[in-house]
């Protein structure tokens, strides 16, 4: 099952600059193929530092390092200082190396949506807010008490310790998204621009309606932009000058959609880093996300595959697990 996407390129780093000379472009590429085709569990034997430190013993130039690879690093870890975990961030990298990047058309909520359709009717409740959970049952503010055989808690850190106390809470690295919208795109293409040089505080943007157009409307483009670690007063001029300037254009009649400001966006992953958390607390009980993995769609969604196989060891493999209980109605009181 795939969700209908396209490919995002990354093409420079800084506006009208390539990556390095051409010697440096080929080290650079020789390095990601030897990535990419590295085993996971020799990556996770190596010693282990912060991200930024493990840089210097790539054997590259610092060019490449300081003008491509912290960027785009701290653009897939949301880490701008990287102090991530070296290990996490090498899996980040041959992740890249072996997928590049893309994005689903129709938006972040298309994956979930296809994946619920493949269930029968009535097996996905929305909208019931979750007060307490046991191996047997989840009780609801709305509708009471609903008995279950197991119980998986997926969700983010904090929303996961509040119902399941003793439950680690990490650090997090606050993110915030400025969406912008115009009738004069970019010529960038479907590209990802990072900022090496750290002009503003942008650390990376997209023409992402040249992307997924079914993204802005007919005639428009959207531009999405990224700033990471904390962000103070009027973070939309800031972003709308620096914009100017990595795109080359004005930015004055850009009409600006959202500003999303998420403080516990991305669960920090300093080292030493357990990348394998458990998800089986006790059998009936369950708990998955980017905080028992790695902090990264990536580990959220193998977080799930891991939860999902033992909640499916315990319950025996042969046995349905698509019959959905109605949720029920709790009367209200006059």
């Amino acid at each position: 099952m795939a969700v209908p996407g396209r490919q995002v390129s990354v093409p420079r780093s800084r506006p009208g600059a390539p990556l390095g000379t051409a010697v440096d472009q080929a080290r650079l590429g020789a390095a990601l193929t030897r990535l990419a085709g590295t085993p996971a569990e020799r990556l996770l034997a190596r010693p282990e530092l912060p991200a930024g430190e493990a840089l210097a013993a790539r054997g590259l130039p610092a060019r490449t390092i300081d003008g491509f690879l912290r960027p785009l690093l701290a653009a897939l870890l949301c880490d701008p200082d990287l102090t991530t975990s070296s290990r996490c961030a090498d899996l980040a990298l041959r992740a890249f190396a072996r997928g590049r990047l893309c994005l689903p058309e129709g938006g972040a909520d298309a994956l979930p949506e296809l994946l619920a359709r493949t269930l029968p009717p009535g097996t996905v409740h929305t909208g019931v807010r979750v007060t307490s959970v046991s191996t047997t049952s989840v009780t609801t503010a709305e509708h009471g008490e609903i008995r279950c055989r197991a119980v998986l808690v997926a969700t983010g850190a904090r929303a996961a310790a509040e119902l399941l106390p003793g439950l680690r809470v990490p650090e997090f690295h606050p993110v915030t998204v400025v969406h912008h919208t115009t009738d004069e795109p970019p010529g960038t293409g479907a590209s990802l621009l990072l900022d090496a040089d750290l002009g503003g505080p942008v650390a990376h943007t997209a023409v992402v309606s040249q992307v997924d157009p079914t993204r802005a409307p007919a005639g428009r483009a959207l531009v999405s932009s990224t700033v990471l670690g904390r962000s103070a007063g009027d973070v939309d001029t800031a972003v709308r000058m620096h914009l100017a300037r990595l795109y080359g254009v004005s930015t004055a009649r850009w009409e600006t959609l959202a500003v999303h400001r998420t403080v516990e966006a991305v669960p920090a992953m300093r080292p030493p880093h357990d990348l394998r958390r458990p998800v089986r607390l006790i059998a009936g009980l369950y708990v998955c996300g980017d905080h028992r993995d790695t902090s990264t769609v990536q580990g959220a969604l193998h977080s799930g595959h891991r939860a999902s196989a033992a909640i499916l060891t315990d319950l025996g493999a042969g046995r349905s697990m698509h019959v959905a209980d109605p949720v029920p109605t709790v009367p209200r009181a006059a």
